[in-house]
């Protein structure tokens, strides 16, 4: 849709704050206008617990941008799991309607010093209908209009169930702030805080600012003495980068560049990190550097976030006695790869699987184990803590898995959860165990075939190695030691994975992790 200078600004959600909020103090939180259209459905509505809600704007499937100040009022929460239960509905304009989606917020990652959080969702917005909304790359220039969106309360209601809308004037902006101009139809209430402020360029919508306070002048509840309508949004036409490094969180990065790369120990124990460069073809890695020694006392290595500070890290066991290790990535190159190791469990001989994943859709990286006696699948919940406590208490999550000769884990089918791709030792049949997001035995729904007669394979790792956004799946041929990565498409079934194409030879020497 187009933003016309005719577009009335309205307000509609539950009050984020119980006191009037005033410009010089606490957060803003509504809009007093018109009706929204059901075109500005990635604007979502924010509930913190069940007293408070505020309103933020869809920017990556998985991501919402808000203000800090929703989830602390000095607007400095802490990053990771909110403290407190939060859900986010996106897709609806009418919070009365069944469409869209309402998900738990499972991580926040707040800006350094701007009223700024990301919110990451439980799982991905895969509705087509629901597109993110894209940032401004221009500041906004005083006399301009923008059209504010929010979920909070107006003149009249003190929980409104429609997004309203309206045309605010740009006073005045400063580095990080934008000072805006309301009317009689133009009020920032509460609700509304972390509300989108957005222009038109070109017929595309793009996000110039975010609500962080207002006077609030007209909103039911606040002072009838209080006329003024202005309010003070947040800049993110210059937080492109902030953004693009916090949605690119990746496990497999081992680098701190965003993209997956790939580690792997050759036969004498050095320890390799190969650099992904997020090409297809020819160029999917580049030139490998040494990240230690001695690694033939670990006889299990696999990659993953244990520490949640988004490098990815190293846990490993070690063969004399099961001691099970993570060392912690650092994102720099060379032997600083990895800080000093510390231990997070014991005596994990009886496992002969490890693999990492969010299993439980909490933010946090878990470990996948199977028993090795048996084939019963574990989960170990992550709780990003250091040392031993890192790791919850285990529970079951599945059986007779000893039917399958290769498990490793990724989000195949592009949900946002972590699924399980095991190989059937039998025939090579390739199957996808789509994860839920669920504890327990319901942790994974019911399995799909994505590919046969996969037994020429003798290594299989996941990751998102051309940086399309999704999983892909690198394997080794047994006979020469070629190296392949089949790209994920996020379809299920058959037509998971296209076309492979080479990324490497001659590493048959390599144990790769």
């Amino acid at each position: 849709m187009h933003f016309s200078r005719r577009s009335r600004l309205t307000a509609s959600a539950a009050a984020l704050l119980a006191a009037p909020v005033m410009l010089s103090a606490a957060t803003a939180t509504a809009l007093n206008g018109a009706e929204a259209p059901a075109q500005l459905n990635y604007v979502a509505k924010i509930n913190v617990g069940e007293e408070s809600a505020c309103t933020g704007t869809l920017v990556a499937p998985q991501w919402v941008l808000t203000a800090a100040t929703c989830f602390a009022a000095d607007g400095k929460p802490p990053a990771g799991k909110p403290a407190v239960a939060t859900t986010v509905t996106v897709g609806r304009t009418d919070l009365t309607q069944t469409s869209g989606s309402v998900l738990p917020a499972i991580q926040l990652v707040p800006h350094a010093d701007r009223d700024l959080v990301l919110v990451k969702l439980a799982a991905r917005i895969t509705d087509p209908g629901i597109t993110p909304v894209r940032l401004a790359t221009t500041p906004a220039s005083p006399g301009e209009e923008l059209v504010k969106a929010g979920f909070g309360r107006t003149k009249t209601e003190w929980v409104p169930d429609k997004l309203h809308t309206g045309t605010f004037t740009v006073g005045s902006t400063t580095g990080t702030t934008v000072d805006l101009d309301g009317s009689d139809t133009a009020t920032v209430c509460k609700g509304d805080a972390g509300g989108p402020a957005l222009r038109t360029v070109d017929g595309a919508t793009e996000l110039v600012a975010i609500n962080s306070r207002s006077w609030q002048g007209g909103c039911l509840g606040t002072d009838p003495a209080e006329t003024r309508t202005g309010a003070v949004d947040t800049r993110v036409d210059d937080i492109g980068d902030w953004v693009a490094h916090a949605i690119s969180r990746n496990p497999d990065d081992l680098t701190g560049d965003g993209k997956a790369d790939l580690a792997a120990i050759k036969d004498d124990g050095i320890l390799w990190i190969y650099p992904g460069t997020g090409n297809a073809s020819g160029s999917t890695f580049g030139t490998r550097f040494q990240a230690g020694t001695s690694w033939q006392s670990q006889n299990s290595v696999t990659a993953g976030d244990l520490n949640n500070d988004g490098i990815g890290d190293l846990l490993s066991r070690q063969a004399s006695d099961g001691t099970l290790w993570v060392y912690p990535g650092t994102g720099k190159p060379g032997m600083e790869a990895f800080a000093t190791r510390y231990q997070v469990g014991r005596s994990w001989q009886t496992q002969d699987v490890f693999r990492t994943g969010d299993f439980n859709s909490d933010g946090l990286a878990d470990v996948l184990s199977r028993q090795a006696s048996d084939g019963t699948l574990w989960v170990y919940p992550g709780t990003g803590k250091p040392g031993i406590e890192t790791l919850g208490t285990r529970y079951q999550v599945g059986t007779g898995w000893k039917s399958q000769d290769f498990i490793t884990t990724g989000d195949l089918n592009n949900d946002g959860r972590t699924d399980v791709l095991s190989r059937q030792a039998s025939d090579g049949t390739l199957w996808v165990y789509p994860g839920t997001g669920k504890s327990g035995m319901e942790a994974f729904a019911t399995r799909y075939q994505v590919g046969r007669s996969w037994q020429t394979q003798d290594v299989f790792r996941t990751g998102d190695f051309n940086s399309d956004g999704r999983t892909d799946v690198l394997s080794r041929q047994a006979s020469d030691g070629t190296l392949w990565v089949y790209p994920g498409t996020g379809k299920p079934g058959i037509e998971t994975l296209g076309t492979r194409y080479q990324a490497g030879t001659g590493w048959g020497p390599y144990r790769i992790i």
